[in-house]
């Protein structure tokens, strides 16, 4: 174009910070001026503009001069948008179509930041290229607006295929479980009687958790319809709206094009409009509120099926070819939750937008009201303003063009020349004092928004900056305190261990110890009662001594016999004293051995003693050290629960340790008063014994099964003993028919034979008996005819209890089969059980490793 469009540009350039990219400078031009210019340019024989036509300008701008702002008035170029749904709020330019979107749950404001074609609608040729600039920077609106329902349409799109995904794997799952359902129960109906309770139980669980899967997929199903039916309404209002703003323009730009247009909505119109999408926006927001309620509804839905599923799957007990199923399923169950979580991140982003635009929507219903008149004011006579500088800007440049074209042809007079020198110093003068009255408006309004925004970024550069330095002050004094903290810790539950390690090999030594006097005391007994026993005997040999006392006492007063008689006394009575004294000696050696081993469990049992008041002192020490540790982790841990969540969980552990102690300071003290066995490890032996149970019940299995397999081998000997004996049977049978025909053709023979006979030389008499034999041969041929009826049924109804048989012993050769494999499959089940032991200790471990790594970055992050 010409220096018009250079000026522009270069206020466009001043105002490109403070501006608006929804506003255009400048108003569109009437078709009037540009068929004016058409006209004046067409030729070299155009007309120039006459002293009226620039008195008649004079005039007009005469008229219009109170329109025009005072210096000292302030005018704010920011332009106020009006948040619709699928409306741009910014004020644009005629001439500018806007894509007007419906009612959008995802509502988005409409800003100046990305560029999108429109319709533009120019009054002549020359000047599409002046307001192009304009018209891009007025139509970023909705593009902003549409790129958002685009996303919106997309992130439904996406979540519609994962949900679908998610109930084609549900569906999949309720299959493979119909189907070991139904095999399983087929398999118990057959063979395990004795179980079918259970598995009836787990049966109607089963077909319950199945029920409330299909509710679900219904549900899922009815909100995947929903959502189609939303995007398929939007969509409906999207093209409604498109067609409306087309019939819109049409209308306006079908006006005449002789008339300036200047369509401005009243202060009426534009709060009825306003209340209008206020009400709409009321509405949006809350079917949102309704779908995230849904929404969430449907996930805690979601989570307690999955949690059933869990229930189900660990009171279950699956053999070892499903393992690798659950472990599947627990990791699908994983991923399930983690889409869960995605999910409920986006509907609490999905509540702050709503919040952030219900917060808006009252902020500019308090200030868009008493503003939007005095924006619009000031923007039509801005927009004026510019109109006419840049028409009288052309009108100077069509004459001077004209001056150029009349110089170089020399056909202009000295007369005309002056006259066309007044006309331009006129317009000179009169675009320079339009000029210096627009810079002069526009001037002010950039210093104060330069100001206000520099101001505002220099704010909040400088809070961003002290917080994010007070934020990684304490960051950093908050790690250094929780490593601090840990190796205490870490050295605390390292002091733990020692204290009761040395705890646990001292009860080992006295629980050796108490052995050892439990062991010295039996002895002490055993050697007790040996005492008692040879008193006892002792006491018995003086009574004896005691009894021949008497005697020979009876015998010296009552007998003055002979001297042998007295000398086979003194003999008797001597052996009778070495007796005594042999006796006597035992004793001796009896009270010596006995004293000597008194002596020596003393001495053992003062060692012992001595022992004991040298572990009872140690084990005082190590109590007053753990007390002193107790004390200090106590403080810690303390200190640790205001500071942190973890040290929350290392305090209840110290202090379930202290109850440990507390525990084994009472069974010391109780091995101390009564000498007591101390108890061995219950976690070990309780381990060890449900190992043993579980043994022993895949023993009884293994048992019960091998018990079943003995008893369908039994059936299959008496089977095949029934089907040979039928064999027999069926052999002789056919045996019998086979003499019966023979003897059949062997009767025919003779009765021809006879009947020649009779023929030839019989007589009557013997004619007669003939007859009455021949009745009775027939007689028996029809009962013999009947026998064998008889014996076909017969063999019949055996072929048909022999086919049956056969194929019950099919039946149950295919059940052995299984049973063989049910057996392999306890075999296996028991070797895959100490397996899955030792795996899930493994994975214990790592998932304690992974936990704390989790801690540890959850400290780091904070």
């Amino acid at each position: 174009m010409y220096g018009s469009s250079r000026s522009v540009a270069k206020m466009e350039g001043n105002n490109g910070s403070s501006q608006s990219p929804g506003r255009s400078p400048c108003l569109p031009r009437s078709p009037r001026l540009g068929h004016r210019r058409t006209n004046s340019t067409g030729g070299p024989g155009g007309k120039t503009l006459s002293m009226e036509n620039i008195q008649s300008l004079n005039a007009a701008y005469a008229t219009s001069g109170p329109m025009y702002l005072s210096d000292n008035e302030v005018i704010s170029q920011q332009v106020i948008y009006t948040m619709t749904l699928g409306r741009s709020g910014a004020k644009l330019p005629y001439g500018v179509r806007t894509t007007a979107m419906g009612s959008n749950p995802n509502i988005s404001q409409g800003g100046g930041g990305s560029s999108m074609p429109s319709d533009s609608i120019a009054f002549g040729c020359d000047q599409v290229s002046s307001s192009q600039s304009s018209l891009q920077q007025a139509s970023t609106v909705p593009h902003s607006l549409r790129q958002t329902r685009d996303n919106t349409i997309m992130d439904l799109q996406t979540q519609l295929k994962e949900v679908l995904r998610e109930n084609e794997l549900l569906r999949g799952e309720v299959d493979v479980k119909e189907s070991k359902l139904s095999s399983s129960m087929n398999s118990i109906k057959t063979f395990w009687s004795p179980e079918l309770k259970k598995e009836r139980a787990l049966r109607k669980d089963e077909v319950s958790k199945i029920s409330v899967w299909k509710e679900q997929y219904r549900v899922v199903q009815d909100e995947t319809q929903h959502l189609q039916m939303t995007v398929q309404a939007l969509q409906d209002e999207l093209r409604t709206q498109r067609d409306l703003n087309q019939l819109f323009q049409q209308d306006c730009s079908g006006g005449r094009p002789g008339e300036p247009l200047s369509f401005e909505p009243t202060e009426e119109n534009f709060h009825r409009l306003q209340a209008k999408e206020l009400f709409l926006l009321r509405k949006t927001l809350e079917e949102m509120e309704l779908r995230i309620d849904s929404q969430k509804q449907t996930l805690g839905a979601r989570d307690q099926s999955i949690k059933k599923l869990l229930e189900m799957l660990q009171s279950k007990g699956l053999s070892a070819k499903a393992s690798e199923e659950d472990h599947e399923r627990t990791r699908r169950l994983a991923e399930a939750e983690m889409h869960i979580h995605h999910l409920d991140s986006l509907l609490e982003q999905k509540d702050k937008e709503t919040n952030a635009l219900r917060e808006e929507l009252h902020r500019r219903s308090y200030e868009g009201a008493p503003e939007s008149a005095k924006t619009k004011a000031l923007q039509t006579v801005i927009e004026m303003k510019d109109s006419k500088v840049q028409s009288l800007e052309r009108g100077l440049r069509d004459l001077e063009e004209e001056i150029e074209m009349l110089k170089s042809n020399g056909a202009l007079s000295t007369e005309e020349r002056e006259e066309e020198m007044k006309q331009m110093e006129v317009y000179r003068s009169h675009s320079k004092f339009m000029k210096n009255k627009v810079t002069t408006r526009h001037h002010p309004l950039q210093l104060t928004q330069y100001r206000t925004l520099s101001k505002e970024h220099v704010d909040y550069h400088s809070a961003s900056v002290t917080d994010a330095s007070g934020l990684q002050l304490s960051v950093d004094a908050l790690r250094l305190r929780l490593e601090e903290k840990d190796s205490q810790l870490n050295k605390k539950s390292n002091q733990i261990q020692e204290t009761s390690e040395e705890k646990g090999t001292l009860s080992r030594e006295v629980h050796d110890l108490k052995d050892m006097l439990e062991v010295k005391e039996r002895k002490v007994n055993v050697l007790q009662k040996k005492i008692e026993n040879l008193q006892e005997q002792l006491r018995d040999k003086e009574k004896q001594m005691s009894s021949l006392k008497d005697r020979v006492r009876s015998l010296q007063t009552d007998t003055s016999n002979t001297d042998t008689a007295l000398t086979t006394l003194e003999e008797a009575l001597a052996e009778k004293e070495r007796i005594i004294e042999r006796l006597k000696e035992q004793r001796d050696r009896d009270d010596r051995e006995k004293t000597e081993d008194i002596e020596s469990n003393k001495k053992e049992l003062k060692e012992l003693r001595e022992k004991l008041s040298l572990l009872q002192g140690d084990l005082s020490d190590r109590e007053t050290n753990l007390l002193d540790l107790k004390e200090h982790a106590s403080s810690l841990v303390s200190s640790g629960l205001k500071k942190d969540s973890k040290l929350k969980s290392l305090e209840m552990s110290l202090e379930q340790r202290k109850d440990e102690f507390i525990k084994m300071e009472n069974q010391l003290k109780k091995a101390q008063n009564a000498m007591l066995e101390a108890q061995a490890n219950t976690e070990l032996s309780e381990r060890i014994v449900t190992l043993e149970q579980e043994v022993t019940r895949h023993r009884e299995d293994s048992g019960k099964a091998q018990v079943e397999v003995d008893r369908l081998l039994e059936i299959l000997r008496e089977m095949e003993n029934e089907k040979n004996d039928k064999d027999k049977k069926i052999n002789e049978l056919e045996k019998q028919v086979k003499d019966q025909t023979k003897t059949v053709a062997h009767l025919k023979h003779k009765e021809q034979v006879e009947k020649m006979c009779v023929c030839v030389c019989v007589p009557q008499d013997s004619l007669r008996q003939k007859e009455e034999r021949i009745e009775e041969l027939e007689e028996a041929l029809r009962e013999s005819v009947q026998i064998t009826a008889e014996r076909e049924m017969v063999l019949a109804q055996e072929e048909a209890a022999r086919t049956h048989t056969e194929k019950q012993m099919e039946e149950l050769l295919a059940a052995m089969g299984k049973v063989k494999l049910e057996l392999e499959s306890m075999q296996a089940k028991l070797s895959s059980t100490q397996q899955s032991l030792a795996e899930k200790e493994a994975h214990l471990t790592t998932l304690r490793a992974e936990r704390r790594k989790h801690l540890e970055e959850v400290l780091e992050m904070k």
